[in-house]
């Protein structure tokens, strides 16, 4: 019977032969290829981009509304009655009545409100009635009608272009955040899986550290100079140091699945591969002014601006709807011209001649009774109005708030990295000061094996300061709106 690490031997060789194993490949990625990579393969930023063609399809929509349209239409009728007598016993003849009639128009709306009209006819008449006849007749009319007071300044379209111009300002603005959200999470996860790399190798350390021990005391139990008990603790350790990298290997395969998540649209073809980050952790001093950055953030975040532009879009909202309180007041007017004679040609004469024309101008006036509907609509919008300028100024603190509070975590996260640093070193010193003590029967592997966990702990400290700072300036810049500036992406959004 084979014993038991035989066996265990054995499965580990199954588990990894080469009919079983596959070929990782490794990708070198700087942090400005991880973003470029991210900007040209993300679907969630793929997606975003959508917004922007939709708003601006949409504002072409609105402007349509312009369009003239144009109507045609033709019709022929024949009509006809027998004849008889009366009753005074009087004949009279039948009659008969072929006509067409040919209509042309064009209509639309201007941009001052203005509705415009063109109509042309043509009619043809023939028979007999009860003797024989032929007419031509036709003409063509222009009127307009123009509001003076509702609907003057402002009308539906003309609303919804104006919002619709702020609705692409906002959707591009949505989409720089986006982006900017996309860059912060790509330059984050950066962070992490160096941090996650490196905790790989301290736990790596802490269990060779630990294996030495072990060697040493197995030597030193045969000799006689330690106790059995002694390397059973140390036997303890290695087991669990060798679960402690167990585990930090794991959380590094899923700190990559994460990365690769981030800059690439199909994970099956980076299943295999392995990132090896380029950049290395540093701690680049910054100074920090909260004035400064305060101002930066006002001036340049995407939704505190998105949220400016929709305050505005409520004010032309508002003087619609204030618009939509005066009464229908519309002056008209109307110019035509028509013809009249037996053949098409002599009524085309007569309309080019003018000589029969006609003219119109007049006024109407409507006066819904009450308005309540349309003041009560104003009421509201003027109500929207006053609660979005609070949630602008609510952004302005809460904005405000954020900055101040990611600038003391950059300033914490940066006093963190020396104090660590300090305690990595003392940890350092003491592990090898007990070493030699323990080499020399003054100390226990108790002690030795303390030390060893506090070593693993202040390194694990050290790289996650530095980690955490880089992730601090990083979350600041979102803060503040700088996060294409700080790390020079020049990107068009559209």
């Amino acid at each position: 019977m084979f014993p038991l690490r035989t066996l265990t031997a054995l499965l580990v060789l199954l588990l990894v032969s080469p009919a079983n194993a596959e070929t990782n490949s490794a990708a070198k990625l700087s942090l400005g290829h991880s973003i470029q990579l991210a900007l040209g393969n993300n679907l969630s930023l793929e997606i975003s981009r959508y917004n922007p063609k939709f708003s601006r399809n949409n504002l072409k929509l609105s402007l349509f509304a312009y369009d003239p349209s144009v109507s045609l239409s033709t019709d022929a009728n024949t009509s006809s009655s027998p004849g008889g007598v009366d009753d005074q016993n009087r004949a009279f003849a039948g009659t008969e009545t072929d006509s067409e009639r040919y209509t042309a128009g064009l209509s639309g709306n201007a941009v001052t409100g203005l509705r415009y009209n063109l109509n042309a006819n043509l009619s043809h008449r023939q028979g007999f009635n009860p003797g024989e006849f032929e007419n031509t007749s036709g003409g063509g009319t222009f009127s307009i009608t123009q509001p003076l007071l509702k609907n003057a300044w402002i009308d539906q379209t003309r609303l919804s272009i104006r919002v619709g111009r702020n609705d692409v300002r906002i959707s591009d603005l949505a989409l720089k955040q986006a982006i900017m959200q996309l860059v912060t999470n790509v330059e984050r996860a950066y962070y992490d899986l160096i941090l996650a790399q490196i905790r790989v190798q301290v736990q790596e350390q802490s269990l060779e550290l630990s294996e030495k021990l072990l060697n040493a005391n197995s030597r030193r139990v045969a000799v006689g100079v330690m106790a059995p008990l002694d390397e059973k603790q140390t036997e303890s350790q290695v087991a669990a140091r060798q679960s402690s990298l167990r585990s930090a290997q794991q959380s590094l395969i899923a700190q990559e699945y994460g990365f690769k998540r981030l800059i690439t649209s199909d994970i099956a073809t980076w299943r295999t591969v392995d990132i090896e980050p380029t950049d290395q952790l540093v701690a680049v001093p910054q100074e920090f002014d909260l004035h400064r950055s305060w101002g930066i953030a006002l001036r340049s975040r995407p939704d505190i601006l998105q949220a400016q532009i929709n305050v505005e879009s409520d004010g032309i909202r508002l003087r619609f709807r204030k618009n939509q309180l005066f009464p229908q007041l519309d002056l008209t007017a109307s110019a035509g011209f028509s013809g009249n004679d037996r053949e098409y040609a002599g009524v085309f004469t007569d309309v080019f001649d003018r000589d029969s024309p006609r003219y119109a101008v007049g006024a109407r006036m409507s006066i819904p009774l009450g308005n309540r509907s349309q003041r009560k609509l104003y009421q509201n919008q003027r109500m929207r109005n006053d609660r979005n300028v609070l949630s602008l100024k609510e952004m302005e603190q809460n904005i405000m708030t954020t900055v101040a509070l990611n600038i003391e975590s950059a300033k914490t996260a940066l006093d963190q990295i020396s104090t660590t640093k300090k305690s990595r070193e003392f940890a350092e010193i003491a592990l090898d000061a007990e070493q030699k003590k323990l080499e020399i029967g003054k100390s226990t592997s108790f002690i030795v094996l303390q030390l060893q966990r506090d070593l693993t702990s202040a390194r694990s400290a050290e790289i996650t300061a530095l980690a955490g700072y880089n992730r601090a300036l990083s979350t600041l810049a979102l803060s503040e709106g700088t996060t294409l500036e700080r790390l020079k992406l020049d990107l068009a959004i559209k």
